[in-house]
């Protein structure tokens, strides 16, 4: 399957709004994190569509905008482990056995 992103709002019966953003990247994905601008920001984005994380003051962040920050840097850490595991298996299912009679 190729690389897609897309955007959902979905209103409930009550007008309550969920956005999604679904977001399947390949090297075109854009990952923007300026540094030394006196702000904190990150902005991911791919085909159309664009997210963009920053604290609650992104030129002076709270004590909870740090533990925020952390908690997102330990989960892409854990999603990045998790592609290269399962990058790793599918690699060696895809190699040819080894001939037996060689």
């Amino acid at each position: 399957m190729g690389a897609y992103s897309y955007t959902t709002v979905s209103v409930e019966p009550d007008g309550t709004a969920l956005t999604s953003v679904s977001l399947h990247p390949d090297e075109r994905v854009s990952v923007l994190y300026p540094r030394g601008k006196d702000r904190a920001q990150i902005s991911i984005a791919h085909a159309y569509a664009h997210v963009s994380i920053v604290p609650t003051n992104a030129t002076a962040p709270t004590a909870e905008d740090v533990r925020v920050a952390r908690k997102l840097a330990d989960s892409f850490a854990a999603y990045a482990a998790e592609v290269e595991r399962l990058h790793g298996l599918h690699t060696i299912a895809a190699e040819p056995a080894e001939d037996p009679a060689a």
